[in-house]
């Protein structure tokens, strides 16, 4: 499973994988989510004031851990629906939306 962990700037290694785009103080975005960080664009979010930044890091889960993680999901995505009814768009998204986050567990 990838999730995505804050690493400052000082952890940063040549070689990351980012998990969210790099924006500066403004807004404008410095790199793309996706990019492979290596020691100059490292010292380039330096120069430009960047203190962090989103890595993505592969989790390895127990199947104790992802049970807890399905059942999680599961638990959030009918809160969020728990006034859809029968609405068959509302619970299209519903069953939608369920299968993307548990995806993400693989």
């Amino acid at each position: 499973m990838i999730t995505a962990k804050r690493f400052s700037l000082e952890q940063l290694e040549a070689g990351m994988v980012l998990a969210q785009d790099v924006c500066d103080a403004g807004g404008g975005r410095l790199l793309a989510q996706g990019a492979e960080l290596s020691d100059a664009t490292i010292a380039s979010l330096g120069r430009r004031g960047v203190d962090f930044a989103m890595v993505a890091v592969e989790e390895i889960l127990t199947p104790e851990q992802r049970a807890a993680r399905d059942a999680e999901i599961r638990e959030r995505v009918e809160r969020l629906f728990r006034k859809a009814g029968n609405d068959p768009m509302l619970l299209k998204l519903r069953a939608t939306l369920l299968h993307y986050r548990l995806a993400g567990l693989d």
